[in-house]
């Protein structure tokens, strides 16, 4: 075993035992700002989690993409409601890469330590993915910078700081901009897991110059860049989710009674579950193989690529298991009470999330021609 196997297996025991599924948790946060315990996310800062994709003279522990995965899959696992990817993972990353040396190092300490919530704003309404979709423009004036337009499915909806990704004449920049700044711009957009996305409604919205963390051709692939990582990551998020709906539903097949016998006994419901199995098993697989070509330094196209492979896989498994998963459980499936719904629920908001499969089945086929 090499060190860095070592290190992988003794975050991914420690994660384990540290998210414990809670249903009455979760179901507490449901409706409730910001849609999670912000409590547990400094929680979660503390044990490193959040610092795992930064450099280390950046204060982070520079373990990589299969580190941060290796998290994920266990949160996965108990369906946190916490915005690990979107926040502790994504944001360090985009964060990591700003050329404004004093505003990532006045920033970066309270992001990994989970002082500060960051989202990424750059969606415009109909859900464009590519960062030079962003629906918001930028305008220099007297000195400083005027924001306007509409970013949509911004998560965490209600953060400490949101990372704009904007347009201008000359290019994309990345502005970094209090919360505080927006004063009704910020909306929210119910989602099926019961948290909140947030949509902005920018008209005017003036900052200074050095609120710009980076601008020029390097923006949207630094950008790009961190969004797959992110997508790797989610992937393994939902192969933990799609794991336990899994097994909650062939431990009911086993003690579901029907005509004196276990359904599960039923051939026909033996090969459903076998087609489930494997369904599962393409997405870790698919999953882990991205992670390899991300730990083996993909960048650009190929990392894009990866990062495709595994969510197409990954977000088409999760919804068939989860489907399916409801269906074989029969009535009690549809019941709030009963825990598979959180799982599903929070399924349905990942596999859309960064893009569902069928929109990574496409971005693939794009970028695969011409191979």
């Amino acid at each position: 075993m090499t060190e860095q196997t070592e290190t992988i297996a003794l975050l991914r025991n420690s994660a384990a035992g540290f998210a414990k599924f809670d249903g009455k948790r979760i179901r507490g946060w449901r409706g409730n700002a910001p849609g999670f315990d912000r409590d547990l996310w400094g929680r979660m800062a503390a044990q490193g989690w959040f610092s795992i994709l930064a450099a280390e003279e950046e204060g982070g522990l520079g373990l990589g993409v299969e580190a941060a995965a290796a998290v994920a899959e266990q949160l996965g696992r108990a369906c946190a409601p916490e915005p690990f990817v979107a926040s502790g993972v994504l944001g360090p990353a985009l964060l990591s890469q700003a050329t404004n040396q004093a505003l990532k190092q006045d920033l970066m300490p309270a992001v990994l330590s989970g002082d500060l919530l960051v989202s990424l704003a750059w969606q415009p309404a109909g859900g464009a993915l590519p960062p030079e979709s962003t629906g918001v423009t930028a305008q220099r004036r007297n000195g400083g910078l005027v924001l306007d337009g509409d970013a949509r499915f911004i998560n965490p909806a209600q953060a400490d700081g949101y990372m704009v990704l904007a347009r201008e004449p000359g290019g994309l920049l990345l502005v970094w901009v209090d919360a505080k700044a927006f004063d009704g711009a910020l909306s929210e957009e119910p989602g099926p897991d019961g948290i909140p996305s947030g949509r902005l409604r920018l008209s005017g919205i003036e900052l200074a110059d050095s609120a710009v963390l980076m601008s020029g051709n390097r923006v949207a692939e630094a950008v790009q860049g961190a969004l797959d990582q992110a997508v790797i990551v989610q992937s393994a998020e939902l192969c933990g989710l799609m794991q336990r709906a899994l097994d909650m539903t062939l431990d009911y097949l086993k003690t579901r009674q029907q005509f004196g016998v276990a359904i599960g006994s039923f051939q026909a419901l033996q090969h459903r579950s076998v087609d489930l199995f494997i369904q599962q098993e393409l997405a870790r697989h698919a999953t882990a193989a991205a992670i390899q070509k991300a730990e083996a330094g993909a960048a650009g196209r190929d990392l894009s690529l990866a990062a495709s492979s595994a969510k197409a896989r990954a977000a088409e498994a999760a919804m068939t298991i989860g489907t399916q998963a409801i269906q074989l459980h029969g009535a009690i499936g549809f019941t709030d009470e009963y825990d598979l719904g959180l799982y599903v629920n929070r399924i349905v908001r990942l596999a859309a999330s960064l893009g569902n499969a069928a929109w990574h089945r496409r971005r693939f086929g794009d970028l695969s021609e011409g191979a």
